[in-house]
């Protein structure tokens, strides 16, 4: 049996307990549906499914538990990471738009530009080596290029972009890049020493990619009408997002975080539908920022 058609009976038997239990045989009549299942030998024995149990758990760190009373099997609550749980995401999409050939046009994408992810495993390979890597990139704000010597740290995403989180040489300062806008890049043959900066603690209280270095945790308390807080609850805005209050008029939550550009964007970007309750100085600049919108359409 092939790699491909186990990793892909694996992501299939994930597939089909995130949405509820199932016993051994509702699992086979399920992936008997699967237009595949005969050609890429989804379906399986009890020993080799038994087999697949522990290889989901070694390779895709998602926990499979019997519940021998109901004779049925399930996914452990919040053991799968958010890597494990992206490529499941990745994998359920790949295998949509494989069926949807030949089915019309029943997938409908977004229209934007190319996100560089074709330069993630160079600049990966580049950040495991320690090698330093040179680019040329174009900044966001007055769309001018300049050549870069960067030392490569970790690759984040934010917003559906990816950003690249290095030291750059010119400066020795650690900056985001996004890698849409790297070009020419080279990975060069010069080491450098490990560089200590824990991207995960840099972020940690943050909201997008910029990381508010001056700026302290706030105690933030947003209180969103209904229908848009129903939203942001199966959907938080942040890691820390706390419910703390629900009524008939309106959903309110915390967050602990630093209230950083990014942040108020994205705060805006809802309008009348949220309102800023703490802390003051953020209401105020929210109210300021409103304010001045108002009066570009005087």
């Amino acid at each position: 049996m092939s790699l491909r058609q186990t990793i892909k009976r694996h992501f299939k038997i994930i597939s089909l307990l995130q949405n509820r239990p199932m016993s051994f045989e509702e699992l086979q009549n399920e992936i008997s549906m699967d237009p595949d299942a005969s050609e890429d030998r989804l379906l399986t024995s009890q020993r080799t499914f038994q087999r697949d149990i522990l290889e989901i758990a070694s390779i895709h760190q998602i926990v499979i538990t019997s519940d021998k009373s109901r004779k049925v099997y399930y996914i452990e609550d919040n053991y799968e990471d958010s890597i494990a749980q992206r490529l499941r995401e990745n994998y359920d999409i790949i295998n949509a738009i494989r069926l949807s050939k030949g089915v019309g046009e029943s997938l409908y994408f977004e229209q934007r530009k190319a996100l560089g992810t074709q330069r993630m495993a160079d600049l990966l390979k580049a950040i495991q080596d320690k090698k330093e890597i040179k680019f040329e990139y174009q900044k966001f704000w007055d769309a001018s290029f300049s050549k870069r010597i960067v030392q490569p740290i970790a690759l984040k995403e934010a917003k559906n972009r990816w950003y690249l989180i290095g030291r750059d040489k010119k400066d020795d300062i650690i900056k985001n890049f996004s890698l849409d806008r790297i070009s020419s890049l080279n990975i060069t043959d010069k080491s450098f020493k490990h560089i200590e900066y824990d991207s995960h603690l840099a972020f940690k209280d943050c909201f997008g990619i910029i990381n508010g270095t001056n700026d302290k945790v706030s105690k933030i308390v947003l209180a969103f009408k209904v229908d848009q807080g129903r939203y942001i609850k199966s959907l938080p805005l942040h890691h820390s997002q706390k419910l703390i209050s629900q009524t008939e008029n309106e959903i309110r939550f915390e967050y602990k975080l630093k209230p950083t550009f990014d942040f108020v964007q994205e705060v805006l970007s809802h309008g009348s539908d949220v309102e800023v309750i703490a802390p003051l100085s953020l209401r105020k600049k929210i109210a300021d920022k409103l304010k001045a919108a108002i009066a570009r359409y005087k």
